[in-house]
């Protein structure tokens, strides 16, 4: 049995035999390391890993705005398995196999998928060279710029032969089991965690760059993609400025709807009011001076911006989108809107810019449930008995087999949800 009591002492028997880290090998796989939500918590998850287990990291491109954060761990370069473009090339079969022939070279026993294209090649590799495969699952499947209809059904059979699916929001295990089939007892929950101490370090320092002055701040952290649906966000800001008129919102991020949302800022007399921020790496100063988080996106999984103001220790008005009501208490750390209310928004909005004491105590127990659920070493902890429950489960099917299978065998064990 691969209890975690036996990984680490065999890990620690190893280190003072050889003087390299020891442990289970794990390959973690990442597309590339823009700035995002599922970029940021794959540096977490390495920053977090858990004792007795040795990361070893790949990607697809070595370029991005965390590599600096990557590189800083000290796990040394990435393997690198550059896709050029298309995953319908000859190619992809070629790093297909060269990510197989590292498994094997390494004795590496677990491959860790961050996203769609890395769980797709990651379950190819690991079923070539016998490994276990983690899919990881982080969003409700929503359609977006090139993730359409057939991306989705290869998600949804990736996740179907994938070792474990690994969720990270009770709503995502939902979607998975419900709708897509997944067999209930290979779908597990594990929440991202946040590098509170860290955090805190960064709250302290003084912003980057230019931060909205004049008035409270609502600060607004997500790129302009449509599914954030930063839309009804400008249609809420015109509604909670007739109430509070100094009232500034920072909007960090970037994306396609930036032309539309400027127009439409112009449009309503906002300008003043509604700052484009764009991309910043500077989140947690901003998020220290800030009076309020608003989140009005249409689809989630657990989201890391939300997580970031809980632990700032600011209040949250999000909508009831993925796992947003999960990390939300409605009436207690912030509030909870329908997706696409921009009236609801705007009240939520509005009960705590002009009640400063509410929603400092508000902003104190969402810290508070930070500190208590959130931690790295809750997730260290989670990912650990993941990994041992995964190799004491029954063998990989064998590339042959899977073609025709059905629902792999379950994990040894009761199913544990934070």
């Amino acid at each position: 049995m691969h209890t975690l009591a036996a990984v680490q002492a065999g890990a620690e028997i190893r280190a003072r035999e050889v003087p390299s880290p020891g442990g289970i090998r794990v390959l973690h796989l990442i597309h590339r390391f823009y700035v995002g939500g599922a970029e940021r918590q794959f540096i977490e998850r390495l920053r977090a890993h858990p004792d007795g287990f040795e990361p070893v990291v790949g990607c697809l491109e070595i370029s991005g705005g965390n590599l600096a954060d990557f590189r800083a761990l000290g796990l040394g370069e990435p393997h690198l398995f550059p896709l050029r473009r298309s995953l319908l090339r000859f190619n992809t079969a070629i790093q297909v196999l060269r990510m197989a022939r590292l498994i094997r070279r390494l004795g590496i026993r677990i491959v860790h998928g961050t996203d769609f294209v890395t769980n797709f090649l990651g379950l190819l590799a690991a079923r070539l060279a016998g490994a276990r495969i983690v899919v990881s699952r982080v969003d409700l499947g929503h359609e977006r710029p090139a993730f359409g209809p057939l991306h989705r059904r290869v998600e949804k059979l990736v996740s179907a032969l994938g070792d474990v699916v690994c969720a990270n929001a009770e709503a995502v295990a939902r979607l998975c089991i419900a709708e897509e089939g997944c067999a209930p007892d290979r779908v597990v929950v594990v929440r991202n965690g946040i590098d509170l101490r860290r955090f805190d370090e960064l709250s302290a320092q003084a912003p980057a760059g230019p931060i909205p002055e004049g008035g409270p701040l609502v600060a607004v952290v997500a790129n302009l993609w449509p599914v954030k649906d930063h839309r009804t966000l400008v249609e809420a800001a015109a509604l909670v400025r007739r109430q509070v008129p100094d009232v500034r919102f920072g909007l960090v991020g970037d994306g396609p709807e930036r032309a539309y949302l400027e127009r439409r800022v112009g449009e309503l007399g906002l300008r003043g009011a509604v700052h484009f921020l764009g991309t910043r790496y500077d989140v947690p100063a901003i998020l220290a001076r800030a009076s309020a988080f608003c989140l009005p996106s249409r689809a989630e999984g657990l989201s890391n911006a939300i997580m970031e103001a809980m632990a700032a220790a600011v209040p949250v008005v999000a909508t009831d989108a993925g796992g947003n009501a999960e990390l939300v208490q409605h009436g207690g750390t912030g509030f909870v809107v329908p997706v696409g209310d921009a009236t609801s928004l705007a009240q939520r909005l509005v009960e705590l810019l002009v009640d400063p004491a509410r929603a400092r105590e508000m902003g104190r127990l969402g810290r508070a449930r930070a500190e208590r659920e959130l931690s790295l070493e809750r997730k260290r902890a989670a990912y650990a008995d993941l990994y041992c429950r995964l190799l004491d489960s029954p063998a990989p099917l064998s590339a042959a087999r899977a073609k025709g299978a059905g629902a792999p065998a379950p994990l040894a064990g009761e199913q544990d949800r934070p």
